[in-house]
Order: C-alpha cells, then sequence, then structure tokens
C-alpha cells in the first residue's frame, strides 16, 4: 500500500469517527418537545387530525384549530414510539440513525452493482453518507423537518434499490409511495423509474400487455397514496389540493408581527411560490459557500454564520462527476426529472433554512444524481474521488460544528 493510500484512507477514518462523535452527542442533547410529528402522532391515537400545541413555526391554524402541515408517513414511523412513550418522547435521533445506516446499506448495493469496484463503492458511499446534507437532517432529527427529509431520502433510495438491484415493480411503486408521503414532489420519480425497469433493449412507447402489467404494478402503491394524501388533505381542510401551508406562520404563534421571520413575511405577503425567490435560491444553491460573518473593529471578531446554507455542488463538487455517465435514455429522463424538482424549489419561499449544511432540498433529487455518478467514475478515477470524498468530508464537518457552534 503507498503512502499516499495509508495518508488518505487515514484522513478518511478519522473524519468517520468525527462525525459518529457528532452523532453521540446528538443523541445525548435531543430533548423532548421539539418534533412535532410527536403531537401529529399523538392526535391520530387520540381519534384527531389536529394537535392541541405546536412545537415549530411551521403549525397551520384552520379554523381555530392547530394542524401539522407535513405528510403523514414520518408520523406513522413515529406512531409506535409515541404510543409507548408519549409526546415527551426523545429518541427521534437514534431512530433517524437507523435509517441513515438502511440508506447506507442499500447505497452500498446499488453501487457495487452500477460501479463492480469495492474501493469506489468505499469512497462514494462516504460522500453519500457524510458529504452530503444527509448527515445534518439526521443530526437534526429532533425536529419535524429534518425527520422528514431523512425518511423520504431513505423511501426514494428504495425504490432506486428495487429498480437496479432486485428489480421488482411493485416494491419500486410501494417505496416511493412512501417518499411521496414523505416528500411530495418525489412522486415525480414515476417516469424515470419506469424507464430504469424496462428491459434492455425494449423500445420506450412499445405498447403490449408486458408494458400495461410493468406501467399497472409500478403506479398501483403511489396511486393509492395519492388518495390517502388527498383524502387527509380533505378532512382536514376540506380539500384534497389543500395542504394547510396556506395557512401557515400564524400570528398566534409568535410574541406579535414583529417576531415573524424573515419566512413568514414571505409567505404572508408574497405567497408559498413567488418569482422573486427565484434568485436567492438560485445563488444558495449554485454559488454561495459557507459564510462565516466577521465583525469589531479589526473584523477579527466570528459572531454569525450563514444558516441558509451553502451550494451543494461547491461543497461535494465530485457529484458534478454525474455527467460523465453514459447519455442514455435512463440519464435524460433522471436528469429531466432531478431538474423539474430542483427549478420548482427554486421558487419556494425556503431553500432549506436554518442548515448547517449544503442545500438539504437537494436530497429530494440527490438520489437520482447519485446513480449517474455512480456509472460516471472509473477505477482510475480512484485517488481523485478519494481526496474529493476527504475534501467534501472535511467541509461538510466544518459547517456542522461551526455552525453549530455559532448558534448556540
Amino acid at each position: 500500500m503507498s503512502v499516499q493510500r495509508i495518508v488518505i484512507s487515514g484522513l478518511l477514518a478519522l473524519l468517520v469517527l468525527a462525525f459518529l462523535g457528532v452523532f453521540g452527542l446528538a443523541v445525548l442533547g435531543e430533548a423532548p418537545g421539539s418534533n412535532s410529528y410527536a403531537l401529529l402522532a399523538e392526535g391520530w391515537l387520540q381519534g384527531r387530525f389536529h394537535t392541541e400545541q405546536c412545537f415549530d413555526d411551521d403549525c397551520a391554524l384552520f379554523n381555530g384549530l392547530i394542524y401539522i402541515i407535513f405528510p403523514p408517513m414520518p408520523g406513522i414511523v413515529a406512531l409506535p414510539f409515541v404510543a409507548l412513550f408519549g409526546t415527551g418522547f426523545n429518541f427521534f435521533v437514534p431512530l433517524t440513525i437507523v435509517a441513515f445506516g438502511i440508506t447506507g446499506w442499500m447505497w452500498w448495493r446499488i453501487f457495487i452493482r452500477e460501479t463492480n469496484s469495492r474501493d469506489l463503492t468505499i469512497l462514494l458511499l462516504l460522500m453519500v453518507l457524510f458529504a452530503t446534507p444527509l448527515v445534518f437532517v439526521t443530526l437534526r432529527a429532533d425536529h419535524v423537518w429534518f425527520f422528514a427529509q431523512s425518511w423520504g431520502f431513505l423511501f426514494s433510495t428504495g425504490a432506486l434499490y428495487f429498480a437496479l438491484v432486485r428489480r421488482n415493480a411493485l416494491l419500486v411503486g410501494l417505496f416511493i409511495g412512501m417518499a411521496f408521503l414523505s416528500r411530495q414532489m418525489t412522486i415525480l420519480y414515476l417516469p424515470f423509474l419506469y424507464v430504469l425497469l424496462l428491459p434492455s433493449g425494449t423500445p420506450l412507447f412499445q405498447i403490449n400487455l408486458a408494458a400495461i402489467k410493468r406501467a399497472l404494478t409500478l403506479a398501483a402503491f403511489p396511486i393509492l397514496a395519492l388518495a390517502i394524501y388527498f383524502a387527509y388533505n380533505y378532512v382536514r381542510f376540506g380539500s384534497p389540493m389543500e395542504t394547510g401551508y396556506s395557512y401557515i406562520f400564524p400570528v398566534e404563534f409568535n410574541e406579535g408581527p414583529e417576531a415573524v421571520s424573515f419566512l413568514g413575511n414571505r409567505v404572508r405577503e408574497l405567497g408559498i411560490f413567488s418569482e422573486q425567490y427565484f434568485l436567492f435560491n438560485l445563488v444558495y444553491m449554485f454559488i454561495a459557500g459557507p459564510h462565516v460573518e466577521f465583525a469589531g473593529r479589526y473584523m477579527t471578531e466570528v459572531v454569525g454564520f450563514d444558516i441558509n446554507g451553502a451550494s451543494l455542488f461547491l461543497v461535494t463538487p465530485v457529484l458534478l462527476l454525474a455527467f460523465l455517465a453514459p447519455w442514455s435514455r435512463s440519464f435524460w429522463f433522471g436528469l429531466g426529472t432531478a431538474g423539474l424538482i430542483l427549478v420548482l424549489t427554486l421558487f419556494y419561499h425556503s431553500n432549506g433554512f436554518s442548515q448547517f449544511s449544503a442545500q438539504r432540498y437537494a436530497l429530494d433529487w440527490l438520489p437520482i444524481l447519485l446513480v449517474f455518478l455512480a456509472r460516471g467514475v472509473k477505477p482510475e478515477y480512484a485517488p481523485p474521488l478519494a481526496i474529493l470524498t476527504v475534501y467534501a468530508m472535511g467541509v461538510t464537518l466544518s459547517i456542522i460544528a461551526l455552525g453549530g457552534f455559532l448558534a448556540a
């Protein structure tokens, strides 16, 4: 083994150990009464869809009742634990670390299949687990937003796993249905997943009994998930298309109008989606790096950290190697799907605030890019890939540590 390989392997091992230490601190620091999915599950157990209180600012107030606006699947995950321990359940982070491990196992299987290289698979897996926003949302799973994203990423990964490794259309549909009930825009994966399931050489628009069976099998659970979500919205807000986002950030949840965050002002005055958010979100997705604010007479005092996050491609530039994958029909369907989800989020009122990481909304389309990353790398890329992975893990750890310290 060369000196270069020993040094890089040692650095990767030290970074993994550091992240495991941060996981331990997150578990020890989790407090009860912080994740609104506990309130949602409590309401279900008591036969109601509203809650008695709100643990965060993103609750809806409708007809005098409080509602958790987020899709229900993560609440189903939390349900048995809330049934046992009540709303004081404060092990959302350990629960999500389990999801983190399952996600890692599935990506291991996907990467081995796509690269046929153990060395590349190890590097890619370390990158996914410790150099993307996945690690941040896992650490912050004591809050509703991050808990939902962790499980949404797991379910999206599961859909890809059963499309690429196990090739089971019914289970692909099941997992993308659960992903949709965690993160709504993942329903847009369906055409891409259908293409992945096509046998090699099969024409895309061939219509025969096998194609009809494949499409119906894939769509069965997503259709059920859509029906569940529409019914869930209807019984809460009187309309299948009303998710509750129209009623978030009520003044009643704050000390007064002056206490509302800029996100609250955006929603109240500009709406959930607006073209006025585009430039802000575009800059943070593609241009902005981690930013520490200095002040004082000599500009030497660290006084703050930009908790709107940093560009995914600046923190983890190795992701750009995905464009080296063969430009097949699956590539263009995948790229189109990821691009559509990305563009929609550029008009959304929030870019993921608050976050001590790269842009966490990228997790909604990142699994697609990871498939093509695995197809784009080659064994001879291993040395630079290892260096870029060390860089990305180091930057991610630094952002999380520094941002969390300054926010404490």
